[in-house]
């Protein structure tokens, strides 16, 4: 059965980032219909990820109280009502609030998946499954485009954001048939891991303020900050840069997401192995994370040296390889450090975070584009090398942090079941 429920949070990912590239798909019809310009336009694409997030910190925290089963059906729900409004558009201030609304319910729902995830498997099984999770996020990113296209130029655009909305309710109906949790609760092998405990709701800043709990979401947030750079400028850097044809373009790129995908899923299995061998996190899943980062650095870093286009790339979806597996390794490793009643919560706050990275990272790149004036190749390598710089600062913040983290203390939850236990003695006493 949990794979099952893997596969519906899987297809989650796939309509989540679905939802969010079909807008800049559509934009030419958009604008032209509804009279808009491109800051107008502009201001559509901000307001989703202001809402997004608010959106991430209210509904992760809903987590604290509620079942995560119900908050997912109900953020899928949410996504329905703001796709279908698209039929009742007719002006600016309409489509800021459809994507403002989808915004909020879709800001909650990296939150929501690592916490249900944490549900259904043991630390030791997390690498592989958020692997598979995340990979929607690449399916949805890379090989739904050329779907959504066929749809906006043969139906419409309304059309096709009301198809993706009806297909969100389709599968909250669905998800209603599954269980809850598993029969069996699952049994964590290593004791010392944070999520083995729950802490009260007053503590999590203490949590979030852990220095090793923010090294992790540095991760998240340059994860962020290179996924919006390939959404909106590697089109653009084959093209211009490396000098590839633009159907050539294409299948290069839904390749290196294809690879991408494939890669992620089988590092998540081997850090599930080492995890199982060592019971150490730091020896499996923290040591592979920064692995991933300082080969990522190497190949965007490479990418701005050679002119030859077969190495650009090379070198190019090497770091983008690297990249794709950096969500799900922050995925496993935040759902291990981050007590389980609060990883809802901290990661709400987390992609609140990350979301500045999808608001400056892509106009960062452009500002630098544009002041190198005719030199384009110059304003690209230069955010490139941005890139590069994050990586490397993010592998040294792990380095340092990496023996800070959380963990629970066995003799503390010990001693909050003997005085359950007693509670329930002296219940029965005065019976």
């Amino acid at each position: 059965m949990r794979w099952v429920v893997l596969g519906f949070l899987f297809l989650l990912s796939v309509l989540n980032y679905t939802d969010k590239s079909v807008l800049g798909l559509a934009a030419e019809p958009i604008m032209r219909e509804l009279n808009l310009s491109y800051d107008q336009f502009g201001l559509v694409g901000s307001s989703f990820f202001a809402a997004y997030a608010v959106g991430s910190i209210i509904i992760g925290t809903l987590t604290y109280r509620f079942n995560s089963k119900y908050l997912l059906m109900l953020i899928a729900t949410g996504w329905t009502v703001s796709l279908v409004s698209a039929y009742f558009v007719e002006t600016l201030t309409h489509l800021i609030i459809l994507r403002t609304i989808l915004g909020f319910f879709e800001g909650g729902t990296y939150g929501l998946c690592i916490v249900h995830l944490a549900r259904w498997f043991a630390s030791s099984q997390r690498g592989v499954a958020s692997a598979i999770m995340t990979s929607g996020t690449t399916v949805g990113t890379y090989l739904a485009a050329p779907l959504l296209v066929l749809g906006i130029s043969s139906l419409g655009w309304q059309h096709t954001f009301a198809i993706l909305g009806l297909a969100s309710l389709i599968w909250a109906i669905l998800f209603f048939f599954m269980r809850d949790e598993p029969k069996e609760p699952i049994i964590e092998d290593v004791k010392s891991l944070a999520s083995n405990q729950e802490v009260p709701f007053k503590d999590v800043f203490k949590v979030f303020l852990n220095p090793y709990v923010l090294s992790i979401l540095v991760v998240g947030f340059v994860s962020m900050w290179i996924t919006t750079w390939v959404l909106t400028w590697a089109p653009t850097y084959l093209t211009q840069i490396v000098g590839l044809e633009p159907q050539r373009m294409s299948v290069i790129f839904a390749a290196m997401g294809i690879t991408g995908t494939a890669f992620a899923i089988v590092i998540g299995k081997f850090t599930d192995l080492l995890f199982k061998k060592n019971k150490s996190l730091i020896k499996s899943y923290d040591r592979v994370l920064v692995t991933v980062l300082v080969v990522g650095a190497i190949s965007y870093a490479m990418t701005t040296m050679v002119t030859s286009p077969v190495l650009a790339c090379i070198f190019l979806g090497i770091g983008l390889v690297m990249n794709t597996s950096l969500l799900p390794l922050n995925t496993a490793i935040k759902s291990m450090i981050i007590p389980k009643n609060l990883v809802g919560t901290v990661s709400g706050f987390s992609l609140s975070i990350s979301s500045m990275a999808g608001m400056i990272g892509p106009w960062v790149t452009g500002y630098l584009v544009t002041i190198a004036g005719d030199n384009i190749r110059s304003g690209f390598n230069t955010g490139v090398l941005v890139i590069v710089s994050l990586y490397v600062f993010t592998a040294i913040v792990l380095l340092a942090t990496r023996k800070l983290k959380i963990t629970a203390n066995e003799k503390e939850e010990a001693r909050r079941i003997h005085e359950e236990k007693e509670l329930e003695l002296d219940i029965v006493t005065e019976q």
